[in-house]
């Protein structure tokens, strides 16, 4: 009888236990957020469990360079993570691949109606979409009001198009000797200027490239001219994004896209710069689309978790969340609502400020334009090379584009 009494007390503890202890284990993964947003997320973490106690949460924290290898192999041993943060081309690479969840099927209609159309576009293969948008980092035209007026330019009428863009800085380099702008031209940013003019990079099957007809020759054949007329610098094509920066904030570049975190880091080291430095919608071309980098997260297929995954990825994404995000870091939202707060709408009186209404004011209409291939590396650098060849003259224009087409079609 007392053997009888204890087997049920026993039973009673186990059954106890289970019943405290969480159903679903989740492995979560980040980009490179610890040690400078620790709090936040674990905050995030515990706000999630508490409200699903049947819920515990694991968070890792990779490197950039390590994610997409380390992702990999977890998936491949049998362990893979349930949330993982990922770039458009890391999500894109395993859509194709089917590796992970189609959240178009997985989310509700009215849960994906709070993300920009746009930028949930921006995670589809297929017609699908395989992620859902987390955080994005839209460019605004940062330019030197003290350079501006010394050209003879009006300050107040910063350049709005690609057109006006090159026209004013000709007009800098020209009447200053400074020079006027440092264009995406380098390595593989020339595939996001040919989007940003309307001119798709890739056949609607993905499976040719298409950047040697005639537009694309003339739109390279004029950064060959500018070139060559130093209406930019020579280290561009070596330098790009780093070099320009530095220019700016050495007073010797009139006008940057970038971000609106790289604001701050002028106020800090170029305090006189930052005086002179007002802000504008980035320039537009023909396509009227700007390039807009984005994080997102994604369920593998592998996962174990599937349903209990994506809630806690829209949880993360959602309105609230992303908005107390943002207010830690230049960063901007992908939901609507958030976008739409007063933290985004209310322009103050410093450039960063002013900043980030212009860039929550482009959310609307701008997307990811990162070109996803197989066998990329070797792809990017052929037409990284292409470009090259052309700037330098050992190609024509119309010979490098035709060139890389050739060598791309002959991989794709």
């Amino acid at each position: 009888m007392r053997r009888t009494l204890a087997a049920v007390a026993l039973a009673i503890l186990l059954g106890t236990g289970a019943a405290g202890s969480p159903r679903v284990q989740l492995e979560f993964w980040t980009i490179s957020l610890q040690p400078f947003f620790t709090d936040f997320i674990q905050g995030l973490i515990s706000k999630y469990q508490g409200a699903h106690p049947d819920v515990a949460i694991r968070w890792i924290d990779v490197q950039p360079e390590a994610v997409d290898q380390k992702l990999l192999a977890s998936i491949a041993g049998g362990v893979s993570p349930d949330v993982v943060n990922l770039n458009t081309e890391g999500t894109l690479r395993l859509a194709e691949s089917r590796a992970i969840v189609d959240m178009d099927a997985a989310v509700p209609a009215d849960a994906r109606a709070r993300y920009f159309p746009n930028i949930w576009a921006s995670l589809r293969s297929g017609g699908r979409a395989y992620g859902i948008p987390w955080y994005v980092v839209p460019n605004v035209l940062a330019y030197n009001r003290a350079l501006f007026q010394r050209a003879g330019l009006d300050p107040q009428r910063p350049p709005s198009t690609t057109e006006a863009f090159i026209r004013d800085a000709e007009t800098i380099k020209q009447r200053t000797g400074v020079y006027g702008f440092m264009p995406n031209v380098d390595g593989v940013r020339m595939l996001a200027l040919f989007q940003e003019e309307g001119l798709p990079v890739l056949s609607p099957d993905r499976r040719h490239a298409v950047f040697a007809g005639p537009a694309y020759v003339a739109l390279l054949a004029r950064y060959v001219d500018l070139y060559k007329r130093d209406m930019f610098p020579d280290d561009t094509l070596q330098r790009g994004y780093l070099g320009a920066t530095e220019r700016y904030a050495g007073a010797r570049l009139a006008m940057l896209t970038t971000g609106p975190q790289f604001l701050l880091r002028v106020r800090t080291d170029s305090p006189d710069v930052y005086k002179d430095t007002l802000v504008a919608p980035a320039p537009r071309g023909r396509g009227t689309v700007l390039d807009l980098p984005t994080m997102d997260l994604v369920v593998p297929v592998a996962s174990r978790h599937r349903t209990e995954a994506v809630q806690f990825a829209l949880f993360v994404t959602d309105d609230e969340n992303q908005l107390a995000f943002d207010r830690r870091v230049v960063i901007f939202p992908s939901t609507r609502k958030a976008a739409a707060d007063p933290y985004f709408s209310r322009a103050g009186d410093t450039p960063e400020d002013r900043a980030r209404v212009i860039a929550a004011a482009e959310l609307g209409a701008a997307r990811d334009l990162t070109v996803v291939v197989p066998h990329s590396d070797d792809l990017f650098r052929i037409f990284k090379e292409a470009v090259e060849d052309a700037f330098y003259g050992r190609m024509t224009p119309q010979q490098a584009l035709a060139w890389a087409s050739r060598e791309w079609n002959a991989r794709l």
